[in-house]
């Protein structure tokens, strides 16, 4: 059974809009890669229409797998990474695919904005993560909804500096 996870932080940010151009802007992404340990972010497909917009990455982490592990586990850390951006909505649909256990392990999300008041936008991310290994696929789930939390925390300090270097005044 999949591990569900929600989070959601608040920016001060005048709109969605203004958060979702920052999502997108090459200087955000390499100062939250930095800030989250992303050694290599190559993104194969870039695709931006009128009302949505997709792209696909591979990703690779700086941090490897324990050398202990390496034997026992097939794949890496790295992941390809499938977003679609439905922009009336301001709604972002992941599809995470680690190279990890041989494909055995996905993780779907959305990333929802939504104006809260004047100058705050929450960012709610709720999804769930899927290890299809015996005995212990639930105990690995939770690692990454763990490592996740960890990581979505780091990346809203980096974008809410970056907003408040760059975003108009709210």
């Amino acid at each position: 059974m999949p591990t569900r996870f929600h989070f959601e932080h608040t920016f001060r940010a005048p709109d969605p809009a203004t958060v979702f151009a920052a999502y997108f802007d090459a200087g955000h992404q390499r100062e939250q890669d930095a800030a989250v340990a992303i050694a290599h972010r190559h993104v194969l497909e870039d695709v931006d229409g009128p009302a949505q917009r997709q792209r696909h990455s591979r990703v690779t982490p700086r941090r490897q797998l324990p050398a202990v592990l390496r034997p026992l586990v097939k794949g890496d850390l790295a992941y390809d990474e499938t977003l679609v951006w439905t922009k009336a909505a301001d709604r972002l649909d992941f599809d995470i695919q680690p190279h990890l256990l041989d494909g055995r392990a996905r993780i779907v999300a959305t990333y929802q904005l939504a104006t809260l008041g004047p100058g705050q936008v929450r960012r709610s991310y709720d999804g769930q993560v899927t290890v299809e290994v015996r005995l212990v696929g639930a105990r690995i789930e939770r690692a990454i909804v763990d490592d996740l939390g960890r990581s979505l925390d780091i990346a809203a300090r980096v974008t809410q500096a970056y907003l408040d270097r760059h975003a108009p005044a709210t």
